[in-house]
């Protein structure tokens, strides 16, 4: 399919090409934040939720956040003071993780994201990550993608 190969090129682009990291990785967040609130089944998910999520990529210098209320995501670039959850990752294993090598959940049991706040809502974030990866592996077919 053609957004596979997309999709492929792009997570091969991360990968290799350090200079555009920030770059295609706020273009896959805001496709996510995109999908998330126009998706109904996705949108159903988010509901319940009332909660901002702090993510730090040490070796990549980015932060960015992500705010979920009224059933709306938003996402920004930068540290919001009032995330309830903080987590920090590395590059590598942003990578990892979008290409389906690690989950989440694996990975800070294995103390490659450390994290602060409450392991209820750190739960919920890891969830909307395995939702969105779901929603695109059945969409869109991708074999390999995490799901």
């Amino acid at each position: 399919m053609i957004f596979s190969d997309k999709l492929e090129k792009i997570l091969s682009e991360l990968e290799k090409d350090n200079s555009k990291f920030k770059f295609i990785l706020d273009k896959v967040l805001k496709f996510a934040v995109n999908l998330f609130n126009t998706v109904k089944d996705l949108q159903e998910e988010l509901e319940d939720l009332d909660e901002i999520y702090q993510a730090y990529i040490e070796d990549a210098d980015m932060q960015y956040w992500i705010k979920v209320s009224e059933g709306k995501m938003e996402y920004h670039q930068g540290i919001n003071k009032e995330a309830s959850i903080h987590a920090w990752f590395t590059r590598k294993l942003i990578i990892g993780i979008l290409k389906g090598e690690i989950m989440g959940s694996e990975a800070y049991m294995k103390g490659l994201i450390k994290a602060e706040g409450s392991l209820s809502k750190g739960l919920r974030y890891i969830k909307l990550y395995r939702l969105f990866f779901k929603y695109i592996h059945a969409k869109f077919e991708i074999n390999g993608f995490p799901g």
